[in-house]
């Protein structure tokens, strides 16, 4: 999967499983982790990644692409039970 979301001050891009953030420096982490840190509200992610993980997790949900770790969470999403 390959997306990138565009923002007046920064550039994120998700490639295979891993989320790249350029805002002066370059960010990382695992899609794994970003997922995370959206559902649980918790983990070890520099602020500016946390601050797009709702708008990553948008992306790879309207993309389809889940690479297998959110098809239970989308099944919950949806209201079926897992």
């Amino acid at each position: 999967m390959g997306v990138k979301l565009g923002y007046r001050d920064r550039v994120v891009e998700i490639s295979g499983k891993r989320v790249y953030l350029f805002k002066k420096k370059l960010y990382s982490a695992p899609l794994e982790e970003v997922v995370n840190y959206y559902l649980r509200g918790e983990g070890l992610l520099a602020p500016p990644l946390k601050a797009v993980a709702a708008d990553v997790v948008r992306a790879v949900m309207d993309s389809g692409d889940f690479g297998g770790f959110l098809d239970g969470w989308r099944r919950v999403d949806q209201g079926i039970s897992t």
